[in-house]
């Protein structure tokens, strides 16, 4: 087992975010929308070959039950396709507060690489660090979705403030 944690900072209240990531994370498992076929990616430079491109597995993502009030979403993901050929990942996202209007999105827990020991060289040697790197990117897509959700809604308050009530 390999253990996980990445953060990525968010210029937004925790509250916000938090509602953000809980209606991606329901979006990404139900296949919704710009959602559907969502993939974990990597670039091929990463994996020690020539950088011409880059591997996407689709996923499916299982929001596990959580803890009330905890700003976490436990969470397993599992390629989509052939799961047992990929690593499988247990843990969570989640918002931490970094203030009263910034937070820090993150994602944290473990990943099982398959065939067992023969899995483990492969991910320490010749794939080294990938399933991490491909984490790494969901968590920069899922910031980015979570600032772009915030940001339309914000928007349309202002738009409501100014236009709808004059």
């Amino acid at each position: 087992m390999a253990e996980v944690r990445i953060e990525h900072q968010l210029n937004a209240p925790p509250a916000l975010a938090f509602g953000a990531l809980g209606e991606l994370l329901h979006e990404i498992q139900g296949q919704v929308g710009a959602w559907e076929g969502f993939a974990l990616h990597v670039d091929l430079g990463d994996a020690g070959l020539p950088d011409v491109g880059y591997v996407a597995i689709p996923i499916a993502l299982e929001i596990q039950p959580g803890e009330p009030g905890v700003q976490q979403i436990p969470v397993t993901i599992r390629a989509a396709r052939h799961p047992e050929s990929f690593p499988v990942f247990s843990g969570a996202l989640g918002i931490d507060a970094t203030g009263p209007a910034g937070s820090s999105l993150w994602i944290a827990g473990s990943y099982d690489v398959p065939m067992l020991g023969a899995g483990r060289i492969v991910d320490a040697t010749l794939l080294r660090g990938i399933a991490h790197k491909a984490l790494r990117n969901l968590v920069e897509d899922v910031a980015v979705a979570c600032r772009a959700r915030i940001d339309k809604r914000e928007a349309a308050y202002v738009r409501y403030r100014l236009f709808d009530r004059a």
